[in-house]
């Protein structure tokens, strides 16, 4: 279901997800902790540098992994819910992200897990329709008919016009959906390879495109 919603399909989006995750939280880890362990490195530019280092050693992995395990969870309940609802919307990761939160917390009690369910899902739905907002806000207006006919284009949703079917009735000749290519009806003045022989009869037998009927075997 993944080729519609622009990520990738389940299971790959659970892999997927780890990683960047992964990648996220542990950039992110690093300049935190380089800036904490820079500012709480006694005095010097080499204990600071030094301090910032060892922050970034022993903090960062450590904040990947967390983001890891985030990411792992939520797509397996975003893949779960896909899979039991059939489709692929913004309430999937609302759900998601609720269940996330619950699940993170339960070591801590019913009401802790509850409170990060809420968070957790409240956060997604801020995400989903700040996504949403942001993409009609970007998205090219639809042309309308004015728009067709300042470019001198023809609606495409426009019904066809009568003119692109004139009727065989119609004085000027024959008409149909010949006339559509500058090809006459066959057998008409303007057909460039079919013409009526002037010697032909309609009364003639040896003119005649029906083959005879066969006659009747006779009854013994």
């Amino acid at each position: 279901m993944g080729e519609f919603s622009g990520r990738e399909p389940c299971p790959a989006r659970i892999l997927d997800d780890i990683g960047g995750a992964f990648s996220m939280g542990a950039v992110g880890g690093s300049i935190w902790h380089s800036v904490k362990g820079f500012r709480n490195s006694p005095k010097g530019w080499s204990n600071s540098f030094k301090g910032s280092l060892e922050a970034v050693k022993a903090r960062g992995p450590v904040v990947g992994g967390n983001f890891a395990v985030w990411g792992a969870l939520f797509a397996s309940f975003d893949c779960s819910f896909a899979a039991l609802r059939h489709k692929e919307d913004p309430w999937n990761s609302i759900m998601s992200g609720a269940a996330t939160g619950a699940v993170l917390a339960a070591r801590a009690g019913p009401k802790a897990a509850g409170k990060n369910a809420l968070m957790g899902g409240v956060l997604l739905a801020a995400i989903e329709g700040l996504g949403i907002m942001i993409t009609k806000m970007t998205a090219p207006p639809m042309p309308t008919a004015d728009d067709f006919a300042a470019q001198g284009a023809q609606d495409p949703l426009a019904p066809p016009s009568a003119s692109l079917f004139p009727s065989s009735g119609s004085s000027g000749g024959g008409g149909g959906m010949s006339d559509l290519f500058g090809v006459g009806a066959p057998g008409s003045e303007n057909d460039p390879e079919f013409s009526l022989d002037s010697d032909f009869s309609p009364t003639d037998p040896g003119n005649s495109m029906l083959d005879p009927a066969p006659s009747e075997p006779k009854k013994k």
